[in-house]
C-alpha cells in the first residue's frame, strides 16, 4: 500500500463519531482509500474502517465506486470480508468491515520467504470456496492478488477489495482492464473481451505460483514479453523443492486459453489438492470442518 498521510481532520473525525467509529490506528492505504482499524463505540467490537476519498471524480469514483457498494454489501461468505454497511460524510465513502488481524497474504510470504506447500493447500482451498461462490452469484473479482487475500485471528483466508468486481451473467461480456498487471490474465492484458470467471481463475493461479515459490512468474517489466510467455504456455519455477503434483496445477491453471484452464471442481480434485478437506479454524482446535450446506 502506498503512504500516505493518515492524520483524519476534526471535521472528518466528528462526523464518524456521529456513526460510532472512533478510528484508531492507520493500517494503510491504496490508490483509492485508507484503512483503519476503528472501535465501535457502543459495543466497543474493533473493526475496520475503509475510507474511499470521493473529492476526485476519478473513473473509479464514478464508475467502480457504485457497483463495487452494491455487491459488497450483498456478499455474505466465510471466507469474503463481510462488510456490514457503507455511510458518506462530507468527502468520503466509508466501509465499515470485519477486522482480520493478521493482516495479508503478502505480508506473511515476504515473513516466511515462502508458504510451504501444507500450509498453502489450507489457504488454497478456502479461497477456492470462496472464488466458487462468487462464480454462483455471478459475481467476477477481477483484481485477485496477495495484498487482497486477508487472514483473520485464526489465519483463515477472506477474499477483500472488490473495488473492480462486476456482475457477469452468463452470454455477459467485458473488456475493461482491471487488476495489476502480474496478476492479470493474457485476454484481459490483449484487450480481449471475456465471458466469465476464466480471469479469476488465472489470477489465483499466479497467487498459488506465489505462495509456494516467494517469488513472481513473470517480468512484468517488459508487457510483450511476458503475454508471449503466457501464450507460450511457459512456466518456469525456481530451483527448490517443490512436488510435482503444484507445478501440475499451476501450469493447467495458468492455461493461456481461458476454456482450457481447470475449474475450481477440477482444481479441487486435482492431484495437488484433492486430500484436503475444507476446514475452517476456529477458537476451539483451530481446524473446525466447515461446510457451507450445514452438511
Amino acid at each position: 500500500m502506498s503512504k500516505v498521510n493518515p492524520e483524519l481532520d476534526e471535521v472528518t473525525r466528528e462526523k464518524l463519531a456521529e456513526k460510532f467509529l472512533d478510528p484508531s490506528t492507520f493500517l494503510g492505504a491504496g490508490s483509492y482509500a485508507r484503512v483503519y482499524r476503528a472501535i465501535r463505540t457502543y459495543d466497543k467490537e474493533q473493526v475496520a474502517l475503509k475510507m474511499i476519498d470521493t473529492r476526485e471524480k476519478s473513473e473509479y469514483v464514478r464508475k467502480f465506486l457504485p457497483r463495487e457498494v452494491s455487491i459488497v454489501l450483498l456478499l455474505r461468505h466465510p471466507h469474503i470480508v463481510r462488510v456490514d454497511r457503507v455511510f458518506e460524510i462530507p468527502n468520503y465513502t466509508c466501509m465499515v468491515t470485519e477486522l482480520c488481524e493478521n493482516g495479508d497474504l503478502l505480508e506473511r510470504i515476504k515473513k516466511m520467504r515462502y508458504i510451504p506447500e501444507t500450509d498453502a493447500k489450507f489457504y488454497f482451498r478456502q479461497m477456492i470456496e470462496a472464488l466458487k461462490y462468487l462464480q454462483d452469484v455471478s459475481v467476477v473479482h477481477r483484481d485477485l492478488k496477495c495484498e487482497n487475500i486477508l487472514l483473520d485471528r485464526f489465519d483463515n483466508v477472506k477474499l477483500a477489495d472488490f473495488g473492480f468486481a462486476r456482475f457477469l451473467n452468463q452470454g455477459q461480456a467485458s473488456s475493461t482492464f482491471c487488476g495489476s498487471r502480474v496478476y492479470v490474465a493474457p485476454e484481459v492484458l490483449r484487450a480481449k473481451q471475456y465471458t466469465d470467471n476464466a480471469i479469476d481463475i488465472w489470477s489465483v493461479g499466479i497467487v498459488l505460483y506465489i505462495m509456494v515459490t516467494g517469488v513472481m512468474p513473470y517480468d512484468d517489466r517488459n508487457l510483450r514479453k511476458m503475454v508471449e510467455q503466457q501464450m507460450a504456455h511457459k512456466i518456469r519455477f525456481p530451483r527448490m523443492e517443490l512436488s510435482w503434483e503444484v507445478k501440475r496445477l499451476i501450469h493447467d491453471t495458468l492455461h493461456p486459453i481461458p476454456k482450457e484452464r481447470l475449474d475450481y471442481e477440477e482444481i479441487c480434485a486435482s492431484d495437488w489438492l484433492s486430500a484436503t478437506p475444507y476446514r475452517i479454524r476456529t477458537v476451539d482446535d483451530c481446524s473446525t470442518a466447515y461446510s457451507i450446506d450445514g452438511e
